[in-house]
């Protein structure tokens, strides 16, 4: 429980009759609340200091002027409504929410990162296959081994915003009036289309955006952006259009186009329509080789008998992987340089 202090010091706190000592006890009564959430916590320091004139002034329009002359002279005796110590916070604190969810004559929009309150879903997938996320809004994230990504159950009104580092590819659902935002280690992606591949890990000194359909604009992400991220696209932001490539270069702190898409790098995103009818897996393996430019073997040759009939309509390659895993009980781990491994 909050320490409360008595009424009569903090108004003699605003009336600046207080001793060092009084100073300092209200103070650490104050300071004791550092740690609860504050809704200010991403608004700017004018923004700040204009939250804490409107504060002063809710505070003094609510408390009661006496009539009576008070002892010195030319000043009225203020006699302050009793309200307690944990009223007056909580008046502190909603004025700063109102302020600055309603503030007039700005354009942008600050959205705030996962919220203490709100419960998270933390993924990592420390598997060597990739992994399929349905998020709240139905979009569709698949994690490659080692990402992780982190959202809140249940999104913001206004806005959809994830964590992320590692590489991942997403498909999002279009909502024009919750934009969608990835918070990476070094980059902030807002999406204003629908697929795109996002790499961003720490192991390596570059990040990259990739776009397949639709739009997104990057940005190098600074301190601020931990925990709060402005949802309307900003003049500093690189915009990306279909077969476009951005790259981060952390070291120089520059971000700059890459030009077209490496297309053989995005070909595994690629939906397409596959069938197969009756067929062994011998000869299934390459018709996948070459739709989407990879490299699959088979660890043990008795799998390449494995018969299957399938209809892959709209298939990525990590949904078709998914379903050979199930069908067929086929495993598969991916290596590197494109490389596949069925076993």
């Amino acid at each position: 429980m909050k320490p409360l202090i008595p009424v009569e010091l903090l108004e003699k706190y605003l009336n600046g009759n207080c001793t060092e000592e009084e100073i300092a006890l209200v103070k650490q009564w104050y300071h004791s609340f550092e740690d609860d959430y504050d809704y200010i916590s991403g608004v700017s320091k004018a923004d700040e200091k204009e939250i804490e004139e409107r504060i002063f002034n809710r505070i003094t329009e609510n408390i009661e002027v006496d009539d009576k002359p008070a002892q010195t002279a030319g000043v009225r005796y203020l006699g302050i409504l009793k309200w307690s110590a944990a009223a007056a916070i909580g008046a502190i604190l909603l004025g700063a929410f109102y302020f600055v969810n309603n503030k007039k004559g700005t354009s942008s929009q600050v959205a705030q990162v996962a919220p203490q309150q709100v419960e998270q879903v933390d993924i990592t997938n420390n598997s060597n296959q990739i992994y399929k996320a349905v998020l709240p809004d139905n979009s569709t994230i698949w994690l490659s081994p080692g990402g992780n990504i982190r959202y809140p159950k249940t999104f913001a009104k206004n806005a959809r915003i994830i964590s992320m580092y590692g590489e991942g590819f997403f498909e999002i659902t279009k909502n024009p009036k919750r934009p969608f935002i990835i918070n990476g280690r070094s980059i902030i992606t807002k999406v204003w289309g629908t697929s795109f591949l996002i790499r961003d890990n720490y192991r390596s000194n570059t990040a990259d955006v990739s776009v397949v359909t639709g739009k997104v604009s990057v940005s190098i992400k600074n301190n601020d952006q931990e925990n709060n991220v402005n949802t309307n696209l900003e003049k500093h932001e690189l915009m990306l259009y279909p077969n476009q490539k951005a790259v981060y270069l952390i070291d120089k702190h520059l971000l700059k186009p890459a030009g077209m898409v490496n297309q053989p790098a995005l070909k595994i995103w690629s939906q397409v329509n596959l069938s197969f009818d009756n067929k062994p897996l011998r000869e299934i393996i390459p018709v996948l080789n070459a739709t989407y430019g990879v490299h699959i073997k088979v660890a043990n040759d008795r799998l390449n008998h494995y018969m299957l009939n399938a209809d892959f309509a709209g298939f990525n390659l990590p949904d078709v992987l998914a379903a050979l895993k199930k069908s067929i009980n086929v495993n598969y781990q991916i290596k590197d340089n494109n490389t596949i491994e069925l076993n």
